[in-house]
């Protein structure tokens, strides 16, 4: 061999060995890749596997807080109310709530076996030998959630008790998980029979009756004892779905759905093949009588107890994390013993007024809606509508429909943080100049309307207390965007109790907020129970229409009386506000509403094209709100109507009251102020007028030069914050982001609207709330 092929062959040799190495590498490589993966991936699942199972076994304790054994009770409750003089400590006895024929417990031992057997047959066939959970159905549930299925099943008899007692119902594995454990523990504290029982007893079975005496009385005029194995079968497959399968609407249904019934108890061998064909043969031939409970004789309430009802209902609700329906069945079956709050006298002079005053004589139509809260946050009074109420659970104007407020809500979404804040005082100069961007096209605005001139007007520099007496809106709008739209959204829901009602749209708009143009609306409650801070020292309490709930045994349930208020704004910014509040009845919007030797103070409130009124104020005794309006986009034929429900209402009540008045923090002190300035009158000051203030916050003294706000001020007064010493308020454009849509302006606030949805008037159904009106651009009236 040739030197240079032996030299070839070696070369060869080393690039084969190369390239082997190099394949080698690169397989070594990758599976030290692949393994990184895989070791990552186990972690993750230990991790994922850990955190899932701290989170399972940290809900091992969930529990119904529900006594099964008090819950079977039919013990009446009763609803006292204050004794002669509004005596708390001497309550009367005003109602005795009890279980009627829509609600009858039956003991276990007194139910047919037939009913018991097809309610498992149907329901959960597995019964007598799972702990609470089937783990056969609830993994084929798993399975369907983790599909994406919206209705996966599984539940067993236990577990469809404590979604009845709890009502939640949410497709959610967190709900899954809950129940579950809800059930294993619910079944070490019961036995298999007490389960059943109060299964049978509390599960609707459609056309509003609830258990199955309700449902045999009502579907075949006997008492479940009496009925026969189809008759069972048939009440039993209505639980599925009761709007469905009620035999008085879809007989039909009910039939095919009461024959599977019969099926599964003749193939679980809970019935004989003779007991099968007898009831299949009756199935197809069964009628349904449709009885009637008979009326109840108790009398109808007044607004105010139908508004403890209700409060006591959402009480037990909260306390007890349990349905609608179970919160109703202790209140009319376990014992319980309720304090109403209800100032009676109030409560009557309120009621006469509206019905026969003859204010509302001149509009058929109109509606009205009337709180007044002490300024503890008791109730004291609540008119729902105008007409004399007929019928029990119906919808309230004051307590449940929402509208929107007008320029009612300025003193509590604007002047009064910015208040108490130091951005202004009682006679701030405000730009009642319209706000640059404010609708959606980038005009300008909001509007103010005069009804001396009849034409769209601003003022340029006034007064807070002139801007707050005669409602100007641009002068609103201006302080809002200076205090900030958001803070006045979180000082009303933070602070005042209307996150039940304000929405975060409102929180972006500035009309929303400073104008009373709100997405949804406030209630009447709302309102009232927010200008407790001005006669109380700045303090809000939740309102409550009940003082306490005890059980049968004497023991405290919910207790009203002991909550603590929030401090809102400071006692000497709330004496301050009152005094403001007190020149809107004197010189302002508000004048309809003075009584002849009593301090009343508030405000006037209308909403676009006038289709809400309100007058919302305080007398030494109690806040007060009237809204009317139809409860829908139409114009009132008068906005006198709420000031006169106000004044004719408290006018009569005051009189039955010993002379009082408002009690002011001892730091507001009394001062002249230049008008043209808005700081403490100087000697050459002309325009003079009487403000209060906070003695630790004054303005600067004008020294007489008018020319401008900052140059009237005398130099050697104390400064003590910028807003007091200069006596103007600026609104810089950076102070908020922009705006996507403007807020309505009010009519007084103009509170603009898009068509109202009709607000359902008072009906013999379940209550629902209306929706208001979404805010838009529209044009402003003054009010």
């Amino acid at each position: 061999m040739k030197k240079t092929e032996r030299d070839t062959s070696f070369i060869n040799g080393q690039k084969d060995c190369t390239a082997g190495a190099a394949t080698a590498s690169a397989f070594r490589l990758i599976g030290k890749v692949l393994l990184t993966a895989l070791i990552i991936l186990l972690i993750t699942m230990v991790i994922v596997g850990v955190s899932l199972l701290t989170f399972i076994y940290s809900m091992r304790n969930e529990s119904v807080k529900i006594n099964l054994t008090d819950y079977k009770q039919t013990y009446t409750s009763y609803l006292y109310v204050n004794g002669s003089g509004d005596n708390r400590n001497q309550p009367v006895q005003r109602l005795s709530l009890h279980s009627g024929e829509q609600r009858m417990w039956v003991d276990y031992s007194k139910s047919p076996k037939g009913m018991k057997d097809a309610m498992v047959s149907i329901e959960d066939k597995r019964f007598w030998e799972h702990h609470g959970v089937d783990w056969r159905r609830t993994a084929g549930a798993m399975v369907n959630l983790v599909g994406g299925s919206d209705s996966y099943g599984g539940s067993t008899i236990t577990q469809q008790l404590i979604k009845n007692l709890t009502q939640e119902d949410e497709v959610s594995l967190t709900r899954k998980v809950k129940e579950i454990f809800r059930a294993l523990n619910l079944e070490k504290k019961y036995s298999k029979e007490q389960i059943l029982e109060s299964y049978l007893n509390c599960v609707p079975f459609g056309s509003g009756t609830q258990g199955v005496q309700a449902a045999a009385n009502l579907y075949f005029g006997k008492n479940i004892q009496d009925c026969d194995i189809a008759q069972c079968a048939a009440i039993a497959g209505i639980t599925q779905n009761p709007a469905k399968y009620t035999p008085l609407v879809h007989k039909d249904n009910n039939r095919k759905r009461q024959q599977i019934v019969l099926t599964a108890m003749h193939d679980q061998k809970r019935i004989t093949d003779a007991e099968y064909k007898q009831a299949m043969a009756e199935s197809n031939n069964m009628t349904f009588v449709g009885k009637k409970a008979t009326e109840n004789p108790d009398q109808v309430w007044d607004w105010y107890t139908e508004a403890v009802i209700r409060d006591v209902q959402t009480a037990l609700m909260n306390k007890y994390s349990c349905s609608a329906s179970a919160a109703s069945n202790m209140i009319y079956s376990s014992g319980l013993k309720i304090y109403s709050a209800e100032d009676q006298n109030l409560q009557k002079t309120a009621q006469d007024y509206v019905l026969h005053s003859g204010v509302l004589d001149g509009d058929k139509q109109v509606q009205a809606g009337f709180c007044a809260v002490a300024y503890d946050g008791r109730v004291l009074a609540t008119i729902g509508s105008r007409n004399e109420k007929t019928g029990n659970l119906v919808n309230s104007y004051a307590t449940m429909l929402k509208f929107q407020s007008g320029s009612s809500v300025k003193p509590i979404s604007t002047y009064a943080p910015a208040l108490d804040k130091g951005q202004i005082t009682y006679s701030s100069l405000v730009n009642d100049e319209k706000v640059e961007n404010y609708f959606p096209d980038g005009s300008a605005g909001p509007n103010n309307w005069s009804s001396d001139t009849q034409s769209a007007v601003c003022h340029g520099m006034v007064t807070v207390q002139e801007a707050l007496a005669h409602s100007y809106n641009c002068a609103a709008a201006q302080v809002c965007k200076a205090y900030g739209i958001g803070q006045s959204y979180n000082f009303m829901t933070q602070k005042l109790g209307f996150s039940n009602s304000l929405t975060q749209e409102d929180s972006k708009l500035l009309g929303n907020m400073a104008l009373g143009g709100q997405t949804q609306g406030v209630t009447v409650l709302n309102m009232a129970a927010a200008y407790e801070i001005f006669g109380n020292g700045g303090k809000f309490y939740q309102p409550y229409t009940f003082y306490k709930i005890l059980d049968h045994n004497g023991n405290v349930i919910v207790d009203n009386t002991k909550k603590a208020p929030i401090q809102a704004i400071s006692s000497v910014s709330a004496s301050i506000m009152n005094r403001l509040l007190r020149t809107v009845v004197t010189e302002g919007t508000g004048t309809a509403t003075n009584i002849d030797g009593w301090d009343i103070v508030g405000k006037t409130g209308t909403t676009d094209h006038d289709v809400n009124s309100w007058f919302v104020g305080c007398n030494p005794y109690a806040t007060g709100a009237v809204w009317t309006g139809y409860g829908r986009n139409k114009t009132l034929s008068s906005t006198t109507y709420s000031k006169a429900l106000w004044k004719g209402i408290f006018a009569q009540y005051l009189a039955t009251k010993p002379q009082k008045d408002f009690t002011f923090d001892g730091n507001m002190v009394e001062k002249s102020y230049c008008v043209q300035s808005g700081l403490l009158a100087g000697s050459d000051c002309s325009d003079v007028k009487t403000g209060y203030y906070d003695a630790d916050n004054l303005p600067k003294t004008c020294n007489g030069n008018h020319g401008g706000s900052s140059s009237s001020a005398s130099d050697n007064d104390d400064d003590t914050s910028q807003a007091a010493s200069q006596g103007t308020v600026s609104t810089p454009d950076n102070n908020q982001p922009a705006q996507s849509q403007p807020a309505a302006n009010s009519q007084e606030s103009q509170a603009s609207s898009k068509p109202q949805e009709t607000s359902v008037a008072p009906q013999e159904s379940k209550p629902a709330a209306s929706k208001e009106p979404t805010s838009r651009t529209s044009n402003g009236n003054g009010g």
